[in-house]
């Protein structure tokens, strides 16, 4: 068993402790004889455009991809007697609103709906769900109902 002596001596020596060398493999050029090795939180070239690939699955469902445009899924919005129209990229799920009140890219259907509230009526608190909010033009229903 190895005793560790937390003595004076140890607190007035001042030599420096030694640290030990750094890893080889943090991807830092090669030096003194050693070899370069990859980075492991580097991706292999060959992964690199793997959520590029127009193979890959889609992250929406089939039933979603026959409502959408080529702008995306037509939406629109009825406050204070006004309908707005826009347009909702359910990959993204931004929102786009092209003309009209609040007009602009949201990130968010509920950031869209705040700007439409918000152009309409700004004396009251605009905040809103934006999934509840928004109707899907081709089915009557919620924008929740593709959500």
């Amino acid at each position: 068993m190895e005793v560790l002596d937390f003595g004076v001596a140890a607190f007035l020596d001042p030599t420096p402790p030694s640290s030990p060398p750094p890893p080889a493999s943090v991807g830092l050029p090669a030096h003194g004889g050693q070899a370069a090795r990859q980075d492991t939180d580097e991706l292999p070239a060959d992964e690199a455009v793997i959520a590029e690939d127009r193979a890959a699955p889609t992250l929406v469902g089939p039933e979603v991809q026959e409502l959408r445009t080529e702008q995306g899924v037509e939406i629109h919005a009825i406050y204070e007697g006004r309908r707005t129209h826009a347009y909702y990229d359910p990959s993204s799920r931004i929102v786009t609103i092209h003309s009209g009140p609040g007009r602009g890219e949201y990130e968010s259907p509920s950031g869209a709906a705040v700007a439409v509230v918000r152009a309409l009526n700004p004396l009251v608190n605009p905040n809103r769900n934006g999934w509840s909010f928004w109707t899907v033009t081709a089915t009557g229903n919620l924008l929740q109902s593709i959500r």
